[in-house]
């Protein structure tokens, strides 16, 4: 009886130690997981600083319509987003200005111009959850551990997220919502998860069109998960998603447009897209980027001027351009852990490592052969990490 007394006193006290050290690991994580948000956004804050200038924005608007040629008055995207967000919460219908995409991102833009008087606030609070977000998606692959805080970690140090969580640009909204949408299919079990994912997913496509290209990742469980009744719940994706993206055009139909004026929007939204990116044939830049940050040829013209005789020389120089994000670690080894988890996944039969790497490659591949830019992948970055650091949890 004593013998027997003393071994469930030990078992009492190992499982005490164990329930401690589950509760330590789960607070430091905790810990460390604010700092990383701490870091993110101390880097984030001096895009808050600045404040919405509407008048500047709309006389480079008007002038660079009129001078199309005139690169004194190019507008870029960011700036360019900024003012259609701020036309559009103010009553513009999104067929009048920056029809090239869906307007969702842009109601957002605008919200954070008109509230807070910064176009970048409300993109930067998505950056910073979409940290949140990668991090619980991170638990149900990598297990409650410290792993599960370094892909977290690589993000929050990619200059590429942190460039558009700090700029008003549409990506850093798409990338917030499509996690949120793998986090709540990954929880498919449930039809409250399934509707969750659908909205989540329509959300995406809403800001960006692209955005839809992960619609077969995000089935894969679902499919696995439901058998004989999947296409029932896949019927169900389609309905939500494509109400939640009809949604975003609701001033478009109260100003008077008909539905088939929105079927014209948009065949007229995909054929911008579609001739800008696949009107002509183009390498494939973008794998070499990922894994050599060679983003292609480029030609410069330089200019030098000689002050004693006051001539001037052009020489033409040819080289190759880098991309001045590529991280020389995380994007070679990311790509190299998504066609090694393929493999993995394919041989174990592993439905959450395919969900990972046909959601990583839905992004790279459709744009390879493309008019292209490395930001394109942005969204696939945070999966790409999760996969590099499941395979270093492995060796």
């Amino acid at each position: 009886m004593a013998c027997l007394r003393l071994k469930a006193e030990s078992l009492m006290r190992t499982r005490c130690s164990l329930s401690r050290l589950v509760r330590d690991d789960e607070v430091l994580s905790t810990i460390l997981l604010l700092g990383i948000i701490a870091l993110f956004c101390f880097n984030l804050h001096p895009s808050l600083l600045t404040r919405f200038d509407y008048p500047a924005l709309e006389r480079r608007y008007k002038n660079w319509k009129a001078n199309p040629t005139d690169l004194n008055w190019f507008m870029p995207d960011n700036d360019l987003y900024a003012y259609a967000g701020w036309k559009y919460v103010n009553g513009t219908s999104p067929d009048e200005i920056n029809f090239e995409h869906p307007p969702l991102a842009k109601y957002l833009i605008g919200l954070s111009a008109v509230f807070f008087n910064n176009q970048n606030v409300i993109g930067a609070a998505l950056g910073v959850f979409s940290l949140l977000v990668l991090y619980e998606f991170s638990k149900k692959l990598l297990g409650r551990s410290l792993f599960s805080l370094i892909p977290v970690y690589m993000l929050s140090l990619e200059r590429l997220f942190i460039g558009f969580a700090s700029s008003s640009m549409l990506d850093i909204y798409v990338v917030f919502f499509l996690l949120l949408s793998l986090l709540l299919f990954s929880r498919s079990k449930d039809d409250i998860g399934i509707f969750g994912g659908a909205v989540a997913l329509g959300l995406a496509g809403a800001c960006k069109q692209s955005g839809l290209l992960a619609a077969p990742a995000l089935a894969i469980p679902v499919i696995m998960r439901k058998r004989k009744r999947a296409w029932m719940f896949l019927l169900e994706i389609v309905v939500v998603a494509s109400l939640v993206y009809c949604l975003a055009y609701v001033w478009f139909f109260v100003r008077g447009h008909s539905l088939s004026d929105f079927f014209e929007l948009q065949r007229r939204m995909l054929a911008f897209q579609f001739g800008r990116r696949y009107g002509d044939t183009y390498p494939p830049w973008l794998p070499l980027t990922l894994l050599t940050g060679i983003a292609g040829p480029e030609t410069r013209n330089l200019i030098y001027v000689d002050e004693v005789s006051n001539t001037v020389n052009i020489v033409t120089k040819h080289g190759l351009s880098m991309a001045s994000e590529f991280n020389v670690l995380t994007w070679p080894l990311s790509f190299s852990a998504a066609v090694l988890s393929l493999y993995q996944a394919v041989r174990t039969r592993n439905t959450t490592l395919l969900q990972l790497c046909v959601y990583y490659f839905g992004f790279l591949i459709p744009f390879t052969f493309s008019q292209s830019f490395v930001w394109y992948l942005l969204p696939a970055f945070p999966i790409g990490f999760l996969l590099l650091t499941n395979n270093l949890k492995e060796i």
